[in-house]
């Protein structure tokens, strides 16, 4: 019998893996912290995972996450093998990671390391281990990703997120990886953002599992609709997107 919540950084590994997609939420998805609420909820209701961003006034973010955290413990009572797991991106300096583990985000992604010029790069990784949060920071360069991978530390993050991956394309993503790809890490999750899409997903999925990762795509394409008819926030429109979306989007399919 599921007791009360807490955050546990190999639940949001699973649910990853199995999901596959994580729906990135930017400033125009929310004016405020119901349209936040509601975009979590439907991005649930869908099966994928929620990626909030510090784009949204950290004040919304805050208040939204207070009706979030009864739900996820809702969710976690009801359906303890599948609970809402709730992430927070675009997470750019040290400031900004306390508040999103204390507001009690179950993941951390940034666009960088996350420190900024405040703390060494690492800091990250030992910050989101204390507090049993699924860290992710970003990587561009092959020197930056191999910071992350290559360690003799142990501090390994749980993923690497590939931004802005629209500049590399599937295939310049596959060719990054590609120097790295060994038995060791095998299995190993990326999750690339930016220019991933209806029409760019499955070749992102196809170029990383390619290599021996584990893709997870990040991306605000599910959400479309919303943007289109300029709805954010109404559960119709997000759930008649996030359905769309499941309709047309063609995962790539290992032979």
């Amino acid at each position: 019998m599921a007791t009360s919540y807490t955050r546990d950084p190999s639940r949001v590994d699973k649910a990853l893996r199995q999901k596959g997609i994580v729906v990135v939420m930017a400033r125009e998805y929310a004016r405020n912290p119901q349209d936040v609420v509601n975009t979590i909820q439907a991005i649930y209701e869908a099966g994928y995972l929620a990626e909030v961003t510090f784009r949204i006034p950290e004040g919304i973010v805050k208040e939204a996450m207070g009706e979030m955290r009864k739900r996820r413990e809702e969710t976690f009572r009801t359906n303890p093998h599948d609970p809402m797991l709730i992430g927070v991106g675009s997470v750019i300096n040290p400031r900004e990671l306390e508040a999103a583990i204390e507001m009690g985000f179950d993941m951390v992604v940034g666009p960088d390391t996350c420190m900024g010029g405040c703390r060494e790069p690492i800091e990250f990784v030992r910050m989101v281990r204390a507090a049993k949060v699924f860290g992710v920071p970003g990587a561009f360069s092959p020197s930056e990703f191999s910071y992350y991978l290559e360690r003799e530390d142990g501090l390994e993050p749980d993923a690497v997120k590939i931004f802005n991956a629209s500049i590399y394309g599937p295939g310049g993503v596959g060719a990054l990886l590609a120097p790295y790809q060994r038995d060791r890490h095998t299995g190993k999750m990326i999750m690339p953002t930016g220019g991933v899409n209806l029409k760019t997903g499955a070749g992102f999925q196809e170029q990383i599992a390619k290599r021996g990762f584990v893709p997870v795509l990040g991306m605000s394409a599910p959400l479309e609709l919303v943007l289109e008819r300029k709805k954010p926030g109404d559960m119709d429109t997000l759930r008649e997107s996030l359905q769309k979306f499941k309709d047309e989007f063609k995962p790539f399919q290992p032979a």
